[in-house]
């Protein structure tokens, strides 16, 4: 709140009133209501006008290190003195010099002088002693010097003694824990030396850690929490979003506690995390896989999801002759229902291919079709994890525990420009870089893993054809879980997918409006476009198909034959190198492909 601007003529000086206490605890006490009070008996002695509409106070604001002067109400004062807005001979009125600086001497005399060479007389309320502004007296001056060297002395002893104590808190945490404060997920023994987890709530913990690494976000995961009657922690009568996204968020569920310090009123990290403290009830990997997920979900948009999931391809699928998304459409039951995508672009009325392609079916031709999608590793039904599920489970928390080491050590670099020891500055990027190597060692060898792996994996048709079936049957208990993930699959594998629902034909257009810009015979005009019709039937051109393009550079295009979505007219694969290769069934692959 900025100090109004006084113009008219004053009959009485302003003196403003100056509150500082360290902690909100204060305020349960006197000393706010003692400050008050002496503010306006002095006011009313001297005959001031005691300025009340304007709150001059900075509560949980430290004076040891300056912050009510760089970031406080003070600091605002004083910049609020210099622009005018204050009168000169106004009076600054606070209990005691302590409440201004516990600074060191030169900070807080400089800070003494800046208030008073700027027109500001300032006051004692303690000891009713006056500092006029440009007038203060040798023997007041030293005995200010005095108080404020004394108040930056106990300030330092104290910060000492905090420090010492926590400390030695931290080197006796065998045999007694830091603080009796612990996740809804444990609870203090009664010695004090260890913590209970408590099991129950530690496997719904866990379950919410696999559900959010399968794919589901924090809005999903609450919604079926409350759904199947889990009881939420504590006292709160039900799930709540914030605080499921809090548990996805802690490292406490590695075991790590982070003790935190208050500073301008707010939580701050207190030296490094320390491991071990709690029991851990997550393993690394789970957690790692969990936050790539969540990341992926900020980045991609998540969207909050239908009972079944029925959309896989929701951000993949693109319009293929105007790149619009593909947008999911529910038409319903009945003879004219279903659902379908449909170029959103059509839907909203603009001038696209308004056809629709049957959802069901371009789901069943894109999981034929583009094998590198594993339904029998994603679709298991055994509680035991594939070997290739647990290696690609296993570089996803490897990849994302390198991001974390690179903003780990892009923090520790911006420690240089802190005055911090560029000893300890060295030794904490050694640590990063050491990690780091470690981790790409680590990943360069599960890639290898899951590379050889997949080689010698083959799924028989019919098989594969179970599969599919299996996953569109949306209603049973798990389909919700396997579809996300198999969702969340597609993401990683998949960087583009484009549906041209009624092959080459929209391009016909082009043709007609080139003939058109030429000027050309009618009936010429008629006779070469109806040739040209008939050879893109004959050559199926006019055949729906779509395009997909994988992460490791690979494209695959299908032309799938209109009236049977398991089976295709032409198939080909480029590789990352731009090699192509394919099958066909009577179709002139270069004519088919060929612009």
């Amino acid at each position: 709140m900025n100090p109004p601007i006084w113009r008219f003529p004053l009959t009485k000086p302003l003196a403003y009133s100056y509150v500082r206490m360290s902690t909100d605890i204060q305020l349960k006490g006197d000393s706010l209501r003692r400050q008050s009070e002496r503010s306006k008996k002095y006011a009313e002695d001297h005959n001031l006008q005691l300025v009340e509409d304007f709150r001059l106070e900075d509560i949980g604001v430290s004076a040891f290190k300056g912050d009510n002067v760089s970031s406080g109400a003070l600091g605002k004062f004083l910049d609020a003195v210099k622009a005018g807005r204050i009168p000169k001979g106004s009076y600054l009125l606070v209990e005691s010099f302590d409440r201004l600086s516990r600074q060191k001497l030169n900070a807080s005399v400089a800070l003494f002088f800046d208030i008073t060479s700027n027109g500001i007389n300032l006051v004692t309320l303690s000891d009713n002693q006056l500092y006029k502004a440009g007038e203060a007296e040798f023997a007041q001056l030293i005995m200010s010097i005095v108080v404020m060297a004394r108040a930056n002395e106990e300030s330092e002893i104290k910060s000492q003694r905090l420090s010492a104590a926590w400390g030695a808190k931290r080197r006796a945490i065998g045999d007694k824990k830091l603080t009796g404060l612990c996740p809804a997920w444990l609870e203090l023994s009664d010695d004090r030396k260890s913590f209970r987890v408590i099991d129950d709530r530690a496997q719904i913990v866990r379950r919410i850690f696999e559900d959010s690494a399968s794919g589901q976000g924090s809005f999903v995961i609450t919604r079926r929490l409350n759904d199947v009657g889990i009881p939420a922690f504590g006292r709160s009568n039900g799930w709540v979003q914030s605080y499921v996204t809090k548990i996805l968020q802690t490292r406490a569920v590695l075991g790590e506690f982070q003790p935190h310090t208050k500073q301008n009123g707010k939580r701050i990290p207190f030296g490094d995390p320390i491991p071990g403290y709690y029991p851990q009830i997550v393993d690394e990997e789970l957690f790692l896989r969990a936050q790539f997920a969540r990341g992926k979900r900020r980045i991609e948009g998540g969207g909050r999801k239908g009972e079944a999931l029925r959309n896989l391809f929701t951000h993949l699928a693109k319009c293929g002759y105007c790149g619009a998304p593909m947008h999911f459409l529910n038409k319903g039951f009945g003879p004219g229902g279903g659902t379908y995508l449909k170029c959103s672009q059509a839907l909203r009325g603009l001038d696209c291919v308004s056809t629709p392609w049957r959802y069901q079916d371009f789901e069943r031709s894109f999981f034929l079709y583009v094998k590198e999608i594993d339904l029998g590793e994603i679709l298991a039904a055994s509680a035991t994890k594939s070997e290739a599920i647990a290696l690609d489970d296993r570089l996803t928390s490897l990849k994302e525990k390198r991001h974390q080491l690179e903003v780990q050590r892009e923090l520790t670099y911006a420690l240089i420009n802190q005055a911090i020891s560029i000893d300890f500055v060295s030794a904490k990027l050694r640590e990063c870089e050491n990690d780091l190597a470690g981790v790409d060692v680590q990943i360069t060898d599960v890639e290898l893993q899951l590379s050889e792996f997949r080689e010698q994996q083959s799924i028989s048709p019919d098989e594969l054809h179970r599969l599919i079936d299996q996953l569109q049957e949306t209603e049973g208990p798990d389909a919700f879980a396997q579809r996300t993930m198999l969702a969340g699959r597609l993401r990683d594998i998949v960087s583009d997918l484009r549906l041209d629902i009624e092959g080459t034909k929209p391009r016909l257009k082009k043709a007609e409006a080139l003939f058109d810009q030429a000027a050309t015979n009618p009936l010429e005009r008629q006779s070469i476009l109806e040739v040209i019709e008939r050879t893109n039937i004959e050559a199926k051109r006019y055949n729906r198909s779509f395009t997909v393009v994988l992460a490791d550079g690979i494209s695959r295009k299908i032309v799938l034959n209109n009236d049977d979505p398991t089976d295709f007219v032409a198939e080909v694969t480029v590789d990352a190198a731009g090699n192509p290769a394919g099958s066909d069934r009577g179709a002139d692959l270069e004519t088919l492909f060929g612009p």
